[in-house]
């Protein structure tokens, strides 16, 4: 969200130099024009032409064009901005009557025009942005099925990579500070077909940064304690606030450090993203990830656009969701997720078109599995979370939330649903 409110005011800094340029030349000419003795309306309506000639040319080329991808001013929107602020410059003078000439009357006439002519070029460029879209529809992905947290533990690596051989998995998400990734990474490069993406975790597991320069993302035990709320409720602190500046600069070593792992650990692999719990959708992680440098930006990021509602999903799947919050946590994800595609594509960011796997997150099951494939025929992603039998008595201090949910045996019900599709 803060990203976009920059961007929003940087979009508007644009307009408004080219506005207040505008308005400077219409004044110019007006002022003149009195001084001369012409008639108001005549020097108002002359004002507004050379004001819009150059509004004209610095739209053109430096706000129009590029909110469009290099479309140009449509001309009916054109004719619909001449028209109105034609009909205004004649018609505003006998309007204000004597408080014309005052100073006040001035700016009226003035920046009046630059208002309207804001709102046109805002609108025609929505208009030929969505036309453009149109005309380029997205071309059809293939459906993807995903795994997140390898490298948690050697029966969650074992699940993904069986999985995988089978044809049953094509990508999976590494946490790279997690006890069993050196194992990952050694299963992992026998099989280069299976894609890796870093999996960004700020809820649990240690962190990639010294502790010393991250104290606010820790618990006392040292772990990453960021989870979902707490990073939530952050990112409406005050821009500028003191706890804030400090934590925004505590995620950004901390993200820097995690992407800097990914990198060494998986050298010949494109940086690919996602997060823990979905975290890298929240504004405050979001923000510092587009600021990332180039050479550690990644090349792709996981959105969440998962369509409801679902057909085909037996009522106890939808029970079992609802006990989850399943319905709740789409809807705060749907509305976090608004806009993020748009904004990546701005970028020149990939994403997946389509997703499954937040309503019934930790419940994938056949049905769930056998819908999601209807749902999402144009392409996307499923995610689950497959793993081996866990151990019994097993215990990762640092993963506390994990080793909770790696317990159910929904683990093992999901890796048979993704095989089975294979048979």
């Amino acid at each position: 969200m803060a990203v976009g409110v920059r961007a929003k005011l940087a979009e508007l800094m644009r307009y408004g130099g080219v506005g207040v340029l505008a308005a400077a030349i219409h004044a110019l000419v007006l002022l003149s024009g009195e001084r001369l003795g012409a008639p108001l309306p005549l020097a108002n309506l002359l004002g507004f032409l050379l004001a819009s000639l150059w509004g004209y040319l610095a739209h053109a080329l430096f706000t129009f064009r590029e909110r469009t991808g290099g479309m140009p001013f449509p001309r009916r929107w054109l004719v619909i901005q001449s028209g109105v602020n034609v009909l205004l410059s004649l018609l505003l003078p006998g309007w204000l009557a004597g408080w014309a000439r005052t100073a006040g009357g001035t700016l009226v006439l003035v920046f009046t025009p630059t208002a309207v002519n804001y709102v046109i070029w805002s609108l025609a460029a929505r208009h030929s942005a969505r036309r453009r879209a149109r005309s380029q529809p997205l071309e059809p992905q293939p459906l993807l099925f995903h795994a997140d947290d390898l490298g948690l533990d050697p029966a969650v690596n074992a699940a993904i990579v069986r999985l995988h051989d089978a044809g049953a998995l094509q990508s999976a998400s590494v946490l790279v500070t997690a006890p069993a990734v050196q194992e990952a990474v050694a299963l992992s490069r026998r099989r280069p077909q299976l894609q890796i993406a870093l999996h960004l975790c700020l809820s649990e597991g240690l962190p990639a940064a010294p502790p010393a320069l991250i104290p606010d993302l820790l618990d006392p035990q040292g772990r990453l304690a960021l989870g979902f709320g707490r990073l939530l409720l952050s990112g409406w602190l005050p821009p500028g606030a003191p706890r804030r500046r400090r934590l925004e600069e505590q995620l950004a070593r901390e993200l820097r450090a995690q992407v800097e792992r990914f990198q060494q650990l998986f050298p010949d692999r494109p940086l690919l993203l996602d997060g823990h719990q979905h975290l890298h959708l929240l504004p405050l992680v979001w923000q510092q990830l587009l600021q990332l440098p180039p050479p550690l930006r990644p090349i792709w990021i996981r959105t969440l656009r998962e369509p409801w509602p679902w057909r085909g999903i037996p009522a106890a799947a939808w029970r079992h969701s609802c006990q989850a919050l399943g319905p709740l946590k789409w809807l705060l994800l749907r509305l976090l997720n608004r806009g993020r595609a748009a904004e990546l594509a701005r970028l020149g960011i990939a994403t997946n078109q389509g997703f499954s796997g937040v309503l019934f997150t930790g419940l994938m099951d056949r049905a769930v599995i056998a819908a999601a494939e209807r749902r999402l025929s144009g392409g996307g992603l499923v995610l689950a979370h497959p793993s081996e039998p866990w151990p019994a008595g097993a215990e990762l201090p640092a993963y506390p939330l994990s080793s909770r949910f790696y317990r159910s045996s929904w683990r093992q019900r999901e890796a048979d649903a993704l095989m089975r599709r294979t048979r």
